[in-house]
């Protein structure tokens, strides 16, 4: 429809020029030209796209950290102990973990100090993902020296785990009632432990991909 009344536009200046000078064939090609892209533009309104009533902002989707405890929770059951959650000043005090590092971080520790079961998830800027595995990772070893005359504490602490996904970085350091395997010697309560930070990591891996 558009080419038949760019054609009948062209013959009328031809018609109305018949009678005088004509326009050179090139100047006549560009003024068709020139009307077509004038309806093309009169016709690409943003009501004609598909995409244009999509709600698309171009950011990628995270889940909140709540949602990702949820999920350890919902695996682990009793057996998640950390129940305490640390303010942005104890995470700060604890780990070198400053607020200008990250958009959002949970760490939940349990009541007692003596008690060790401890996650932390951190969603980090991205220019300080190196900065914080470094923090985290003297943090876990702040927490084997200092437990090494404690066992019933050093298996968690040497089992305890951390992994970068994305911009998440996750320590867990689980393994709730360890008694069940004390009496087969720390080897036993460190792969018990381990199990469990693997299996609390795997959820966290999931939920955080999907």
């Amino acid at each position: 429809m558009r080419k038949i009344m760019i054609t009948v536009m062209m013959s009328g200046l031809l018609l109305l020029t018949g009678c005088g000078d004509s326009l050179p064939e090139d100047e006549l090609v560009n003024n068709g030209q020139a009307f077509e892209m004038q309806q093309l533009g009169d016709d690409l309104q943003a009501s004609n796209f598909p995409f244009a009533d999509r709600d698309y902002q171009g950011e990628e989707e995270f889940p909140t950290l709540h949602e990702l405890e949820s999920e350890v929770k919902e695996l682990l059951g009793d057996k998640y102990w950390p129940e305490v959650d640390l303010s942005k000043e104890e995470l700060e005090r604890a780990t070198g973990i400053t607020e200008d590092m990250y958009v959002d971080f949970l760490a939940q520790k349990q009541v007692l100090d003596a008690d060790i079961d401890t996650m932390i998830i951190i969603h980090a800027k991205e220019a300080y993902v190196g900065t914080i595995e470094q923090a985290l990772e003297e943090y876990r070893n702040h927490i084997i020296e200092e437990n090494q005359k404690y066992p019933q504490n050093l298996g968690k602490a040497e089992a305890s785990r951390m992994e970068t996904i994305n911009d998440y970085i996750c320590f867990v350091q689980l393994g709730a009632d360890t008694t069940i395997v004390a009496d087969q010697g720390q080897d036993a309560v460190v792969h018990y432990c381990l199990e469990e930070n693997e299996r609390a990591l795997y959820v966290l891996e999931k939920a955080i991909l999907e």
